[in-house]
């Protein structure tokens, strides 16, 4: 072919060609380790959300000398039939307990919200729910993590956990187990502040913010 009659289209194929074979590995890679790079971030920020939380929790649970501390969250759980609509549910995220108190995170997973309504509807208006004597209790827990003689819970407190937006995303159960605690002023100022950490610990990790530090 003659120099003079090559076309200008022919210099470009030929000179894309050229840049994708020696640019086009490189770029792939890129991507790849950029993928690789968001995944861990992704589980980082998981990891950094439950020792922050599970911190919280441990240090209330140390000041309190309670026996059973669990954080529950909301979630959608499958859909109604047939509108599709989102089904509430909840689920124990981070427990905290003592020997007398047995593990039930793995029993209260994907529960319906509609199961306890009344509990639900008292936290979602007042935000704390306060039995310092189960046996002379008038408000009808049922099993709501975890109430009942079954469990042996003498004194039993939930909060309601929200983030900086007030949304209510979640609640927060401490137990006392084979005797009664009345939880001191200096204790309700403990517990608030815990809420608060918590929430704002949530709502970054909820809201794809910036992970602080501890």
């Amino acid at each position: 072919m003659n120099p003079q009659t090559i076309s200008l289209p022919f210099v470009v194929a030929v000179t894309t060609a050229i840049i994708t074979s020696i640019l086009g590995p490189v770029i792939v890679e890129w991507f790849k380790r950029k993928l690789s790079q968001t995944r861990k971030d992704v589980l980082g920020e998981a990891i950094k959300t439950d020792e922050k939380v599970d911190s919280q929790l441990e240090q209330l649970m140390e000041e309190l000398n309670c026996d059973r501390i669990c954080l529950s969250q909301f979630h959608n759980g499958g859909a109604y039939y047939p509108t599709g609509k989102s089904i509430k549910k909840f689920s124990v995220f981070y427990e905290c307990t003592t020997d007398k108190a047995p593990s039930v995170k793995e029993t209260f997973q994907n529960i319906p919200v509609s199961l306890f309504p009344k509990i639900f509807s008292l936290l979602y208006h007042n935000g704390e729910i306060s039995i310092p004597d189960t046996a002379n209790n008038s408000i009808d827990c049922g099993l709501f993590p975890v109430m009942g003689k079954d469990y042996n819970t003498k004194s039993f407190y939930l909060l309601a956990i929200e983030d900086l937006k007030g949304n209510f995303i979640g609640v927060l159960t401490i137990s006392f187990y084979e005797r009664e605690h009345e939880l001191s002023l200096d204790e309700w100022i403990t517990v608030r502040q815990k809420i608060g950490a918590i929430g704002s610990i949530l709502t970054d990790y909820l809201h794809d913010k910036k992970m602080k530090s501890n």
